[in-house]
């Protein structure tokens, strides 16, 4: 039973990390747009906002579990009136000119990780589902923790090597690109407010 639950747990982790979700999905289309090094701000700003979710439903589930899951229910709605709007401004937007003086920033990307609800709901299963039940000492679950951190922010940084190979592929159909990544945010959105 210990090394099913251990693959369902490697599955899950692998499968929530890697699909296309608003971390994933901004990280891809900021360094089609931008190139690696302006977006590598933006992108660590993603894995720095995972890292601080990760701590943050720590503490909640193993200190605050009732009140948590009412902020929990607002938060996803917020999420997902941003991502909407991030969705909207993707499909509006055009490839950035060499004059233009503005890059994405760490700011950017880790105020998507504190109100993308996806990660949320995905750390609180992780954390309920796998190992509060299974780790009873506080470095074991600070080290779970790490493993997580490091499987999320290793998808986000593969979608952004992705989307800097696709640098030149977006210069000449950004407009296409842009409407399809919007419309999986919004997708994301929907599915995560419809619960």
């Amino acid at each position: 039973m210990l090394v099913f639950q251990n693959v369902t747990l490697i599955g899950y982790m692998l499968v929530c990390s890697f699909t296309p979700g608003p971390g994933n999905i901004l990280a891809l289309n900021t360094t089609s747009r931008y190139g690696w090094k302006k977006s590598l701000p933006l992108v660590l700003g993603i894995c720095a906002g995972y890292a601080l979710v990760q701590l943050l439903c720590t503490i909640a589930l193993y200190e605050l579990q009732s009140i948590f899951s009412a902020i929990l229910e607002i938060l996803k709605y917020v999420g997902g009136i941003y991502m909407i709007w991030l969705a909207l401004h993707m499909m509006r937007s055009k490839p950035e000119t060499q004059c233009d003086d503005k890059q994405p920033t760490f700011r950017e990307g880790m105020l998507l990780q504190l109100v993308n609800a996806k990660i949320y709901f995905y750390i609180m299963t992780l954390l309920s589902v796998y190992f509060i039940p299974n780790l009873h000492t506080a470095s074991g679950l600070i080290l779970a923790g790490v493993v997580a951190v490091g499987i999320g922010s290793t998808a986000s940084v593969i979608w952004a090597v992705l989307g800097a190979g696709l640098q030149e592929l977006y210069q000449k159909h950004y407009r296409f690109i842009n409407i399809v990544l919007g419309f999986f945010l919004i997708y994301c959105a929907w599915t995560m407010i419809r619960g």
